[in-house]
């Protein structure tokens, strides 16, 4: 295939991108996610030494170290061996996933704002209570002392 290392397999079904040396293949955190592994256990399955073909390479506009690449054929007959190819269709993708876990977080979030709004609005509606009973003391106490200041007035 004559694509730049990294691009996108045409018709690849389960992330496939093109090798170094044009082969379809993945690059190690998607076959690890497809192997439901960590990232580091796809690395250590491309080095040298192991059942599944590799190749490491820059990818074009990419800054750091060089990709590994998993030859696919490779890497899914391995996956076939120990029964994990194919993968499961996930039921929900990752970003949906991260989606429901913000809206989720900015919910309880919210609820908890709202807890503590209205447990603020009761301490001032109650303030707000005693004050106007203080205030109701103060007009009595002015009332009774204005009837005695108009009875004591005499000649």
């Amino acid at each position: 295939m004559d694509a730049a290392a990294g691009n996108t397999w045409p018709s690849g079904e389960y992330g496939e991108v093109v090798s170094p040396t044009g082969k379809r293949a993945y690059l190690a955190a998607q076959a690890a996610e497809l192997a439901g592994r960590t990232p580091r256990w796809a690395t250590e399955l491309a080095r040298a030494g192991h059942p599944v073909e590799s190749e490491r390479g820059r990818i074009p506009g990419r800054q750091g170290a060089e990709a590994w690449f998993l030859i696919a054929d490779s890497f899914e007959r391995y996956l076939q061996a120990l029964q994990r190819w194919p993968p499961q269709p996930p039921g929900v993708s990752t970003q949906w996933q991260q989606l429901f876990q913000l809206q989720g977080a900015d919910l309880e979030a919210a609820r908890r704002q709202i807890a503590s709004l209205e447990a603020d609005n009761q301490a001032l509606t109650a303030a707000n209570e005693q004050l106007t009973a203080d205030r109701n003391k103060l007009l009595d106490t002015i009332a009774t002392l204005t009837e005695i200041a108009k009875t004591q007035r005499g000649p």
